[in-house]
């Protein structure tokens, strides 16, 4: 039963909350190699891989709480950042972050030209909560 002045919202996501509490135990592992606590290092990059598998996870064919689909432009997003971030820290094909940064200016163009593209063909924007 529902008391006056209280509103109910939708139902916890399970599978976000579970998915929050790995980011989260992955932030604070990360955080944990930087300051060099406990004498754990990493020598291998984490963060590309984590903003591909994020990128990943949003291209399922899954409905966000709001029943919209989900956005195909910020997984998208997530993995160019991703790949971009591969191919600096290991030096693939000479690329490293002294001159590879126009890239991210190029794939912000291409988010803006395929966002106007989707809004002209009508195809529904995310819509907020």
């Amino acid at each position: 039963m529902d008391t006056p002045g209280q509103t109910v919202g939708p139902p916890v996501s399970q599978a976000r909350v579970v998915f929050g509490l790995v980011l989260m135990l992955v932030g604070a592992l990360l955080l944990l190699d930087g300051l060099d606590w406990w004498g754990v290092r990493w020598d291998v990059p984490l963060w590309p891989w984590i903003l591909i598998a994020l990128g990943l996870a949003r291209l399922s064919p899954s409905t966000d709480a709001n029943g919209c689909p989900r956005g195909r432009r910020s997984a998208a997003w997530l993995l160019f950042i991703g790949v971009w971030g591969l191919l600096n820290e290991y030096r693939i094909f000479g690329i490293h972050y002294g001159h590879s940064w126009p890239i991210l200016v190029i794939g912000a163009g291409a988010m803006v030209v395929w966002r106007s593209v989707d809004h002209a063909t009508g195809v529904p924007a995310r819509r907020e909560p």
